[in-house]
């Protein structure tokens, strides 16, 4: 598998993420400090994010992001954060480090806003990489968040990058 590895989970009307392929790039220029980050137990997402920040910056990506720096990002009243988000292009990026369950999370926050038109998720390709008890979260991830299409429709692309 080449690295990073990435797959559409949806994708409509051929309308693809403009900067799928920077993005991949970056990824794939910073991957042996992520990689160091991914296999040491306790150390958290944020560790990517600022990793990557600098250059998503460059591309025009603002780190952190709730209503407070994007208006109207999400409903009033709702506190949700995305970890870069693009305002003139409408991407969201979440990164993860493991917890399957802020993926789906995460899935829900690119639908709810209506800003919010490519949704990228960076998942580990591995979890546990060297413990003896591994798991291929990248190929986990891909398969628990398979058929989801009405959730799917309210946002125009939904990839996933595993780092």
């Amino acid at each position: 598998m080449s690295y990073p590895a990435y797959t559409y989970i949806h994708m409509q009307q051929r309308e693809a993420n403009p900067l799928l392929k920077d993005i991949f790039r970056i990824v794939a220029r910073n991957g042996p400090v992520m990689r160091e980050i991914r296999n040491t137990p306790y150390r958290k997402s944020i560790e990517v994010e600022k990793v990557l920040a600098e250059e998503l910056g460059v591309l025009g990506f603002l780190h952190s992001v709730t209503n407070k720096k994007v208006e109207n990002l999400f409903r009033a009243g709702v506190n949700f954060e995305v970890d870069f988000f693009h305002p003139d292009l409408q991407i969201a990026i979440e990164i993860e480090k493991g917890e399957v369950n802020n993926v789906w999370k995460n899935v829900i926050k690119f639908a709810e806003s209506a800003k919010i038109r490519h949704g990228l998720l960076m998942v580990p390709l591995i979890r546990h990489e060297g413990t003896g008890k591994e798991s291929d979260f990248y190929q986990n991830t891909l398969k628990k968040l398979g058929n989801m299409e009405r959730i799917y429709s309210l946002i125009n692309s939904l990839a996933i990058i595993g780092y």
